[in-house]
C-alpha cells in the first residue's frame, strides 16, 4: 500500500510505501487507514536525501554528525561502534536504504553474532548502537517506524573464563622480569601498580603534574588509541598520595629522561611526558605500544591470553621446527638449516605467513622455558588487570570503599562491579574461617 505524505523539505511530493499482511478486504482498508494517518501526520521537514540513504552512509552519519559533533561522544567510542557496524551488520544490510531494514533483519543479524559466541557486552554494545540510530532516524524522517522499538537483547552464549589479579607474590614476580625484559615501560608498570591508574592516564601524566613535596600525583588527562590528548574516562581532575618508594623511583626516572635528553641534544621541559619515545619527551608513549610490550612480558612468563586452538597452532609449530631436518640434496650448498622445517615451510604447512611462524615457535619457547624453571604462571598480567590488583588489596586490608574508588576515578559501584575481584588467597581465607565455624569444637 502507499500513501502521499507530508512534501519533502524542498516542496517536492513524498510519497511512502508499506507491506502489510491483511486476512480481508476490510483488515486491509483498516490497516490502510492507520498507514495515511501515520504518514500524513509528519512534519514536512525530511530531507528528500534522506529517502533513499544506505544503513552505511546513515550509521556513519549517526556517528560522525550526531555522536561525535552534537553528543560529544570519544573517538574511542566512536570507533568501536564502527568497528560493530562494518564486520556484523555491514555486509548484510549496509546497502539497503535505512527505511527498508525491518524488525527480522536486525533479529536475524543479532541472533548471528549470539550463534558466534559473543559476550552479552559485546550484544548490549551493538544494541546500544541500533537503536539510538534508529531513533535518531526517525526524528529526522527517514524512517516512520522504529524496527528496535520491541526489541528483546538474545542470552549470550558465551561462557567468560575467570581472571582474577595477580597475587602479590605474582604481581613481585611480574614486576621483577619487567625490568629485564620490557625495562622500557618497567617504571609504568610498578606505577600503574602502586596507583591504579588506567593506560591512558598512565602514558598522560606529565612532569608538571607531580606535586613532589606533597607527593602527590595530579590526573587530569588521558590519551586514546588515536594518540590524541583528552580528559579523563569521567571527565573529572583526581588527585592521590604515593608513598616514599614510588616518589623515589620517579626521581630516578626522571634523572635518567633527563640525561636521555640531553644526548639527543634536547632538555627536558617540565611539561613534557614520563613516559614518551620521543627525544624531547615532549610527546606521550602510545598506549598500543605499552600493550603490545606487556604482550612480549606475558609471553616470557608463559601467561599470555590466548585460545585453546592458537596455543596448540603454536605448539605444532615448534614441534615442526624441531623435527629431524629433512637429508638435503647432493650438491645443495648454503648453511644448514636451524630446524627440521624453515619459518616459511612452517608457514605454508599451517596457513599461516612466515612471520607468524617465528613469532609462534619463540612464544612456545617461552612457555616450555617457563615450564621447566616450574613457575608456569596463570594469573592475568594485563595492565587492567594491575589496576583490579590495587582495587582487591586495598579493600582487602579494610581500606574505605569511597576512598579507594576516588584513587581509581570512578564510583564505589562500579568499582565493586568491574574492578574488586576475589583473589585465591582471600578465597582461601573465607574457606578457612567457614571450615573453624562449621566444623570447630563446640563451646563447653
Amino acid at each position: 500500500m502507499s500513501a502521499t505524505a507530508t512534501k519533502f523539505s524542498d516542496g517536492s511530493v513524498r510519497r511512502v510505501y508499506r507491506n502489510v499482511k491483511a486476512d480481508n478486504g476490510t483488515d486491509a482498508a483498516h490497516h490502510l487507514a492507520s498507514f495515511v494517518t501515520e504518514v500524513r501526520s509528519e512534519p514536512s521537514d525530511m530531507r528528500k536525501e534522506f529517502r533513499h540513504l544506505t544503513m552505511d552512509a546513515g550509521i556513519e552519519l549517526f556517528l560522525t554528525e550526531f555522536l561525535g559533533d552534537e553528543k560529544g561522544r570519544t573517538q574511542k567510542t566512536i570507533d568501536e561502534y564502527r568497528k560493530i557496524h562494518v564486520k556484523w551488520f555491514s555486509p548484510a544490510i549496509g546497502k539497503k536504504a535505512v527505511r527498508d531494514v525491518t524488525q527480522a533483519h536486525m533479529d536475524k543479524l543479532f541472533g548471528k553474532m549470539r550463534a558466534a559466541g559473543l559476550s552479552r557486552s559485546r550484544l548490549n554494545q551493538a544494541r546500544s548502537l541500533y537503536v539510538p540510530f534508529f531513533r535518531w532516524a526517525k526524528s529526522r524522517r527517514m524512517i516512520t517506524r522504529h524496527p528496535m522499538a520491541e526489541f528483546v537483547l538474545p542470552t549470550s552464549s558465551y561462557v567468560s573464563r575467570e581472571r582474577t589479579p595477580p597475587e602479590v607474590d605474582e604481581l613481585s614476580q611480574l614486576l621483577h622480569e619487567a625490568v629485564v625484559i620490557v625495562p622500557d615501560i618497567a617504571v609504568l608498570l610498578v606505577l600503574g601498580a602502586v596507583t591504579g591508574m588506567r593506560r591512558g592516564e598512565l602514558v598522560a601524566i606529565r612532569w608538571s603534574r607531580i606535586r613532589w613535596d606533597e607527593m602527590r600525583i595530579v590526573v587530569d588527562a588521558s590519551i586514546d588509541e588515536g594518540r590524541r590528548v583528552k580528559t579523563t574516562k569521567t571527565r573529572r581532575e583526581r588527585s592521590f598520595y604515593v608513598d616514599s618508594d614510588t616518589v623515589a623511583m620517579l626521581r630516578r626516572h626522571h634523572d635518567l629522561m633527563t640525561e636521555r635528553c640531553r644526548a639527543f641534544g634536547a632538555e627536558l621541559e617540565g611539561d613534557a611526558f614520563l613516559f614518551s619515545l620521543g627525544a624531547d619527551c615532549s610527546s606521550p608513549m602510545p598506549p598500543d605500544y605499552v600493550t603490545k610490550r606487556v604482550g612480549i612480558l606475558k609471553d616470557h612468563l608463559g601467561i599470555a591470553d590466548k585460545r585453546p586452538a592458537t596455543l596448540a597452532l603454536e605448539a605444532t609449530a615448534l614441534r615442526l621446527y624441531r623435527q629431524k631436518p629433512a637429508t638435503r640434496p647432493v650438491g645443495m650448498t648454503g648453511p644448514a638449516p636451524k630446524g627440521g622445517m624453515s619459518y616459511h615451510e612452517i608457514g605454508e604447512r599451517l596457513g599461516r605467513s612466515e612471520r607468524w611462524a617465528v613469532l609462534a615457535v619463540a612464544s612456545a619457547e617461552r612457555r616450555e622455558a617457563a615450564d621447566a624453571r616450574g613457575d608456569a604462571l596463570s594469573f592475568d598480567g594485563s595492565i587492567l588487570a594491575l589496576r583490579k590488583f590495587t582495587s582487591s588489596e586495598l579493600l582487602d586490608a579494610g581500606f574505605n570503599i569511597s576512598m579507594v574508588a576516588q584513587r581509581q576515578g570512578h564510583g564505589p559501584q562500579v568499582l565493586m562491579k568491574h574492578y574488586s575481584k576475589s583473589r585465591r588467597s582471600a578465597d582461601r581465607k573465607a574457606a578457612e574461617h567457614l571450615g573453624r565455624v562449621v566444623h570447630g569444637a563446640p563451646k563447653t
